[in-house]
């Protein structure tokens, strides 16, 4: 069995204000000195609470570090052409020496996203599944062509080229049965955010059976609150995501607790199959620092 990775999410949301621009250079290189194997950035154009472009923020954590992986967790794919996600992710993965990971989702909890660039919302799910074989095609060729639904072209050169082989490897969010095909089918990697131990098993089986042999990294992302309580961390989160969660929410879907205790929850994804946990710290962004130094204890002892 292949060794478990562990990554933490190093931009999302800036609940609580703004920090000044130093903040994300510092996170990221706790990361890396911590011994994460992946340090992620959230997606959004619009949303109620501040965030710092994603990919601004994956080229910061690049130029501040030497060997972590950078993970887009997740761009909203329907939301851009992907051409242009294309091009941006090509010259990422060139410029930090292959370490990118391009998680893509399908979107639509926030209907502003999709107001802010004229795409309508019923179709994000047709616009993804097109949009990664676009990017596969443009990732792949020289001169790429590409025909579909909502774009089509021919003879597209997208350069410098990414270093990985085929460009950074696409890993697919969400839960739905939906977002399990996309990921069986078309994607390298699932990536599913506030999801039971207990229903990424069976998500895990449907992918497996619905992949039909092609290799498809199961990771996790799991909100998480070290050293703290299930009543701070669903106060913290229901601001950050704009709604009221309850405390069996949090409990059923959040890591909260002392290290030893976050560990065992962890353990509980890994007896599963998963292979890539991603810690998602429920803090604003001055408690950050302190969280990847409690997180790193979780991910060393639940690797024991």
């Amino acid at each position: 069995m292949s060794r478990v990775r562990f990554g933490i999410q190093g931009s999302g949301p800036l609940v609580g204000g703004v920090p000044e621009p130093g903040h994300f250079a510092r996170v990221a290189r706790a990361a890396e000195e911590a011994g994460f194997d992946s340090l992620w950035a959230g997606d959004h154009i619009s949303f109620h609470e501040p965030l710092l472009d994603q990919t601004v923020a994956l080229s910061v954590f690049a130029a501040h570090t030497d060997r972590i992986a950078l993970g887009a967790g997740v761009v909203i794919l329907p939301l851009r052409a992907p051409a242009l996600v294309a091009r941006t992710f090509a010259s990422l993965d060139y410029l930090s020496g292959g370490r990118t990971i391009l998680g893509v989702g399908v979107g639509g909890e926030h209907p502003k996203d999709f107001e802010a660039v004229g795409v309508p919302v019923r179709e994000r799910g047709a616009r993804t599944d097109e949009a990664m074989r676009a990017l596969r095609a443009l990732f792949s060729a020289p001169e790429a062509s590409f025909a579909g639904r909502f774009l089509a072209f021919e003879g597209i050169s997208i350069t410098p080229r990414p270093v990985q082989p085929g460009g950074p490897p696409l890993w697919v969010g969400g839960r739905s049965d939906a977002a399990l095909r996309r990921a069986a089918r078309l994607g390298d990697g699932w990536i599913p955010l506030w999801i039971s131990p207990e229903r990424y098993a069976r998500g895990l089986d449907a992918l497996r059976a619905e992949a039909n042999g092609r290799d498809v990294t199961p990771a996790v992302v799991l909100p998480s609150l070290v050293g703290g309580t299930a009543e701070e961390a669903r106060l913290y989160l229901s601001r950050r995501y704009g709604t009221e969660f309850s405390t069996h929410a949090i409990e059923r879907y959040c890591l909260t607790g002392s290290p030893a205790q976050c560990a065992e929850r962890v353990a509980e994804y890994v007896e599963t199959g998963a292979r890539h946990v991603v810690l998602h710290p429920a803090v604003e962004p001055g408690g950050l620092l302190g969280q990847v130094e409690l997180a790193a204890e979780v991910s060393l002892a639940a690797a024991r």
